[in-house]
């Protein structure tokens, strides 16, 4: 019974919450629609996708500025279940702020124009 417990604890201790997360530099903007905590699918202890590569530029036309690749609740217990054979995450890419380019305005002026008299 303790050997039965202590694989259980070191399997669950296994599991831990390892979060990766990329930024891009650019600002950040909101996350495309269904792209918040999405379920990232991965096999062989995450060394196989499976899930296929996102295509960010169609996703995000000013460019990503945050990616986070991180396990949840569900994630550990399913990939506990299949003794990670199947490994699943949750991703969520965010866009970034799209870039306003000002244009610079004509300077407005006090003085009142004069109109040419005949």
């Amino acid at each position: 019974m303790l050997r039965a417990t202590a694989t259980l604890l070191v399997s669950l201790l296994g599991t831990g919450c390892i979060e990766t997360r990329l930024y891009s530099g650019l600002p950040p903007g909101d996350p495309p629609k269904g792209y918040e905590n999405r379920w990232h699918v991965s096999y062989l202890f995450g060394l196989e996708e499976g899930s296929g590569p996102y295509d960010l530029d169609a996703l995000c036309p000013s460019g990503w500025s945050e990616i986070t690749v991180t396990p949840d609740f569900f994630t550990s217990v399913a990939g506990l279940m299949t003794l990670y054979l199947y490994t699943p995450n949750r991703v969520t890419i965010v866009c970034a702020r799209p870039i306003s380019i000002d244009r610079p305005k004509a300077p407005v002026s006090d003085t009142p124009k004069q109109e040419a008299q005949p």
